[in-house]
């Protein structure tokens, strides 16, 4: 009989692990939670910066940019920098319409020069290549266009920052 109740004993700590083992409230592997993508980062927003070249230069550069798809239209505003040529100032202030495309996060971008017809001719633009931006920063490399030059034949870079 002592043999009798430890088999049951046993048998009966066997049948709790095993109900243990299978039971219990875990209904089975669950689904992952879908990871949603982030959102693309579009250049659209407020824009400030600098640009540098060997020629014009600006510190106060703002750039407000819309893009819809891979369209980008905005305008721009900055205090340009001047070399030194005869009957023209030395600063004026700038601005124009911006137009272009972007894609991921590369963009080509006109700036138009408006604003001072003596020295910019009608269709004078910095056309800049946008080598990357994100959510905060925009760096890019630009050259006028041919429209500029001569006299405005010039590049450099730009660097902006989102406001």
């Amino acid at each position: 009989m002592l043999r009798s109740n430890s088999s049951r004993v046993l048998f009966t700590f066997c049948i709790a692990l095993v109900a243990a083992a299978c039971g219990g409230d875990d209904a089975g592997p669950t689904e992952p939670t879908p990871v949603e993508p982030p959102a693309p980062v579009t250049l659209t927003g407020t824009w400030t910066g600098s640009f540098e070249g060997a020629l014009i230069s600006g510190d106060d550069l703002r750039v407000e940019l819309t893009q819809e798809g891979t369209m980008v239209t905005g305008s721009w505003t900055a205090t340009v920098r001047l070399p030194p040529v005869p009957g023209a100032p030395p600063e004026v202030p700038l601005g124009g319409g911006v137009n272009g495309t972007a894609a991921e996060t590369t963009a080509e971008l006109s700036f138009l020069l408006e604003g001072f017809p003596d020295y910019f001719p009608e269709g004078c633009a910095i056309d800049a290549s946008v080598t990357s931006f994100g959510e905060a920063t925009l760096e890019a490399t630009w050259e006028t266009n041919t429209i500029c030059q001569p006299p405005a034949v010039d590049s450099g870079t730009l660097t902006l920052t989102r406001q």
